[in-house]
């Protein structure tokens, strides 16, 4: 009796602490937002959408990254989404972590995914230019002169022959809540 109650105290002990770990998780990717400075990389990544161009065959179908304000990012693949769910960015490592809930990705994006969640990309080349127009006001992309950025999308096991690399530009400027010249976050 003493060791069943023994292992039963063991097993929800573990219980807890793998509770506590899973919460800690969820609550950093899901309540973060990027970074609203003024001329900080998150703040250019979230500006609109990314879409590849650097792809020699005419016929394929070109992966766009969608990594919003609020901290929640979306792939897709031609028309077709293949993940979605939240995303932080470790400006000092160049690295865009991404947490996923486990249907909401497809069998096509299984090869990028750890512990059935996470996944994580890096990030390279980011060049940005923005016309600001009259007051920095609806800013626009300079025509011939899109920002642009290098993604390697790791894959699970750690192998670079499963990896993706994508050269991408950002055709459409989106940022609508930190479209102005100020720092929002000194303004609080």
């Amino acid at each position: 009796m003493k060791v069943l109650k023994g292992f039963l105290r063991f097993l929800l002990v573990v219980v807890a602490v793998v509770l506590v770990f899973a919460i800690v998780i969820v609550c950093t990717y899901v309540l973060g937002s990027p970074d609203t400075q003024l001329g900080t990389e998150s703040r250019k990544i979230v500006s609109g959408p990314w879409t590849e161009y650097a792809n020699d065959d005419p016929k394929a179908e070109l992966y766009v990254f969608d990594l919003n304000q609020a901290g929640e990012f979306k792939i897709m693949k031609g028309e077709k989404q293949i993940a979605d769910g939240w995303f932080k960015i470790d400006e000092k490592s160049h690295k865009i972590k991404m947490l996923m809930l486990p249907d909401h990705y497809t069998e096509e994006y299984l090869k990028f995914v750890k512990f059935k969640v996470l996944s994580e990309m890096s990030y390279s080349n980011l060049q940005f230019q923005i016309k600001e127009a009259e007051f920095g006001k609806n800013p626009e992309v300079i025509k011939d002169k899109e920002p642009t950025i290098s993604y390697l999308v790791s894959s699970a096991d750690g192998s670079s022959a499963d990896s993706l690399v994508l050269k991408c530009k950002m055709y459409e400027y989106t940022l609508d809540l930190y479209a102005s010249e100020h720092d929002l976050t000194k303004e609080r």
